[in-house]
């Protein structure tokens, strides 16, 4: 049995990646991409300057791949080791996607995790999120000297760039649940988030894993408390590709709790209905509020003018001048009109109801 990974798709991934095909600009930049980029390109610099995995060059880490993408159910694909001092691991292509484990990688975890990271990578390709990862590398400088004549710049607006951040990194948690999933616990997959964060194999002494977590819970905490920590965490992960490693061991952890963890490990899992609210507007009201938050004026009126907009669905108070309500993401702007079928308020002016589809005049 291989793991479906619409069953596991982090709610946050799918919804972003919504919200940034979304963004005005996203269409003209994939098309200027597609038009520049050749997949071959990649692989010939993987052949020319790292050293292909396989069975006449350590063929242990190549066998790690099978079982895992047996669990996924995708094909097993091309393992590359790179030389560099930092610990990383990516995947890229299109059609014929590989893997890159860098010799940091291998330095600063022990051999046990290396199944858990490669999962990870894997992850990433049962989500079918390489094409557009790849495009992120590329466009963010990762695979560097590879596709630098690409006339992107004026394309690559810094909306659309806080959104393909973003994006990547609620793609992360998708892939860390692929990996707990062909491990069966989060145990592994939050001991790769520790390491990364500075506990490496030369360091004497027991890892404190309950420690780790508290920071994430007393991270979650500070940002949750005003509208300032929540800006200042937006400006920390602003060029961010990653979540926080401590946070991410914590998202692990917590999934591994929930009813659709032990369904799908079970085999059992049936997919529930889609929240009530919108994820999307969500998503675009986080982006629309970080560049309010970052005008002093914004910041000095925060507590004045958390009483000025109340949502009408939900009844949050949110600042003046918000487009989108910070808890549910139902839209802030004046009513216009209500459709005749169906009741939707509507806040523009538009034609058709996008719930029922009926004519509005």
């Amino acid at each position: 049995m291989s793991f479906n990974s619409n069953h596991y798709v982090h709610p946050d991934d799918k919804a972003a990646l919504q919200a940034l095909k979304a963004i005005p600009g996203f269409t003209t930049l994939m098309k200027t991409f597609m038009k520049e980029w050749s997949e071959k390109q990649i692989q010939l610099r993987c052949l020319s300057s790292y050293v292909r995995l396989g069975e006449d060059q350590l063929p242990r880490y190549k066998e790690m791949l099978k079982p895992i993408c047996e669990k996924l159910g995708i094909a097993v694909p091309e393992l590359y080791l790179m030389m560099d001092v930092r610990p990383n691991a990516f995947t890229a292509g299109e059609n014929d996607p590989h893997i890159v484990i860098t010799s940091g990688l291998l330095e600063i975890l022990p051999e046990e995790l290396i199944p858990t990271v490669l999962a990870h990578e894997c992850g990433h390709i049962a989500c079918h999120h390489v094409l557009y990862r790849t495009m992120g590398t590329i466009l963010f400088g990762t695979l560097s000297g590879t596709l630098r004549a690409v006339p992107l710049g004026p394309i690559f607006t810094l909306p659309l760039q806080m959104a393909y951040y973003h994006w990547m990194r609620c793609s992360e948690f998708s892939a860390d649940r692929a990996a707990v999933l062909c491990d069966g616990s989060g145990d592994k997959m939050a001991e790769v988030c520790l390491r990364l964060a500075g506990f490496d194999q030369k360091i004497a002494g027991e890892m404190n894993m309950d420690a780790f977590l508290q920071q994430a819970k007393e991270y979650k905490k500070i940002v949750e408390e005003n509208g300032a920590s929540k800006s200042m965490e937006g400006l920390m992960l602003m060029n961010a590709s990653h979540p926080f490693a401590a946070l991410r061991a914590l998202e692990c952890f917590e999934w591994t709790k929930t009813e659709q963890f032990s369904e799908i490990m079970a085999g059992t899992y049936v997919p529930k209905e889609e929240p009530q609210d919108d994820p999307v507007q969500r998503t675009l009201f986080d982006i629309d509020n970080f560049f309010k938050s970052l005008d002093p004026k914004n910041s000095k009126k925060e507590e004045k003018e958390a009483d000025s907009l109340v949502c009408p669905k939900c009844g949050t108070k949110n600042r003046e001048g918000s487009a989108f309500c910070m808890k549910c993401g139902a839209s802030l702007k004046p009513v216009k009109k209500v459709c005749p079928q169906c009741g939707e308020q509507l806040h523009g002016d538009e034609s058709f109801c996008p719930k029922c589809g009926a004519r509005v005049e």
